[in-house]
């Protein structure tokens, strides 16, 4: 094997300088820039879903509980308050009012916490950027800057007979997310569940581990047949779904790059397998197998590959680390629900990648190396 290893080497890199030649350092060049593409494209995937994720999970609850029995969602707090893996358990209401500004009538969703509770360790506590009040209704930054909402807000709440009323704004809230910044109201627990009958009483839990809400909410309808529970994962099935396929698709479609980008080592170790023609007709003569012959060809199909792919994969990283580190392409974040383009490298994508690109590479070199070690050593001879 280590003269096959031998001469594959010394095919690919010819000369005194044992520099490649043009025709295979274009074919590098193919892999390296399809490998650094799949990667940055990745990357920016990733951190597009990262970032959407992480902001799911910091304004909604990890895990969601209903019951038609209000009072066992007063005895569930107590109980899920003390276990180690819930890091808060908290009733909330939610509720629907028709604001009006102006001659304008907008649907909007009314939440409501225990505001008297609010510490700054309470999640909501992190996304007030003003508070000039003690009471009154939370606006989003969205909704004050569309409608230049200031020190009231006017609305009708879901009841029979609709009335106009009126509450004070006590400050503004931003969080990032499009629709929660432009059509939410934050309200005291109390003032929700007076606004109208109509309204959803739940008990929301924060965890310490929010992947493991799927395993506790397992646990919660064993013991509990009468309680709903719903988890921030199975709440936003068609979101994942759609991420999942949309990455598919990215993948699938990057891929062909690097396929297309293996037509160079195709046709590389083609022109190789008829420049060494008179090489081959000598090694067979000489001995040499059609196993060996074939060997020696994609053996150089796998060096290019393993070349490319190793460049590539440091172009690529390369490229991730300076939009990480310098972000200046920015995003629409009604759209992206992030200001800048962000990147999250997955080491583990990273190398299948690069497996791939290598695999690919030694796929394109099977077909010349099977037409080398096909050559009768007589005709090879000959053809000099």
């Amino acid at each position: 094997m280590l003269t096959e290893i031998f001469l594959a080497f010394r095919y690919l890199f010819r000369g005194q300088a044992r520099h490649l030649s043009f025709i295979g350092i274009m074919s590098v060049a193919g892999i390296v820039l399809g490998v650094a593409t799949v990667i940055v494209a990745v990357s920016i995937v990733n951190g597009i879903d990262g970032s959407l994720i992480q902001r799911i999970m910091k304004f909604k609850y990890h895990l969601v509980l209903d019951s038609a029995d209000k009072d066992k969602l007063f005895n569930l707090q107590e109980v899920m308050g003390k276990k180690e893996e819930v890091k808060e358990a908290s009733l909330s209401a939610r509720t629907q009012v028709f604001a009006r500004v102006d001659d304008t009538i907008i649907p909007l969703v009314v939440r409501g916490f225990d505001l008297g509770k609010l510490t700054k360790e309470h999640f909501f506590s992190k996304y007030i950027k003003e508070e000039f009040r003690d009471s009154g209704f939370f606006v989003g930054r969205g909704l004050q800057r569309r409608f230049y909402l200031d020190d009231l807000i006017e609305f009708y709440p879901l009841k029979k007979k609709l009335s106009l009323e009126k509450e004070k704004i006590r400050g503004y809230f931003e969080t990032g997310l499009y629709d929660l910044d432009n059509y939410y109201l934050i309200a005291d627990l109390e003032r929700v569940k007076n606004l109208s009958p109509n309204y959803h009483l739940f008990l929301g839990l924060r965890l310490n581990k929010p992947y493991a809400a799927d395993e506790l909410a397992k646990e919660i309808s064993e013991n509990n047949p009468q309680i709903i529970a719903s988890t921030w994962t199975s709440s936003n099935q068609e979101l994942f779904a759609t991420l999942r396929l949309e990455k598919i698709a990215l993948f699938i479609i990057l891929t062909l790059i690097i396929i297309i980008a293996s037509f160079n080592i195709f046709a590389t170790l083609t022109v190789k397998v008829v420049e060494k023609t008179k090489d081959i007709g000598v090694l067979k003569s000489i001995g040499f197998t059609s196993r060996k012959i074939l060997s020696v060809f994609t053996l150089q199909g796998l060096i290019l590959g393993i070349i490319g792919a190793l460049a590539g994969v440091g172009l690529g990283l390369g490229v991730c680390h300076l939009l990480e580190k310098y972000p200046v392409i920015k995003l629409p974040q009604e759209v992206f629900f992030t200001e800048y383009l962000p990147v999250t490298v997955n080491l583990a994508e990273v190398a299948v990648i690069g497996l791939v690109a290598v695999f690919i590479s030694f796929l394109s070199s099977i077909w010349p190396a099977l037409r080398a070690c096909h050559l009768c050593p007589t005709e090879a001879l000959r053809y000099e």
